[in-house]
């Protein structure tokens, strides 16, 4: 049996079918064949980053790696200029 591959709006819609809890969890895990604990991933993906984050199953995007590591590269020179900052201040200081 292959996997099946669930689009954001198909997640979206049984995410949604669950919050109006209109019926059980397990009334709409088997209307949609999905497990539950497929479904209460979904739905704290869903809540922790809405549609969006649904669209890469959590994971990170080359991009959003790119900037990430961007980033961190950034805060660290900021970190290195605030050190050198406050040591150049402390000898203009006497």
């Amino acid at each position: 049996m292959s996997r099946k591959y669930w689009s954001p709006d198909e997640k979206l819609q049984i995410i949604l079918a669950g919050l109006k809890a209109e019926d059980s969890i397990g009334e709409i895990c088997r209307k949609f064949g999905i497990h539950q604990s497929q479904y209460y991933r979904w739905k704290k993906v869903f809540l922790e980053g809405g549609k969006e984050a649904l669209k890469g199953n959590g994971k990170i995007s080359n991009r959003e790696l790119q900037l990430l590591k961007e980033n961190n590269e950034l805060k660290s020179i900021i970190g290195d200029l605030t050190i050198e900052n406050r040591l150049l201040k402390k000898l203009q200081a006497g």
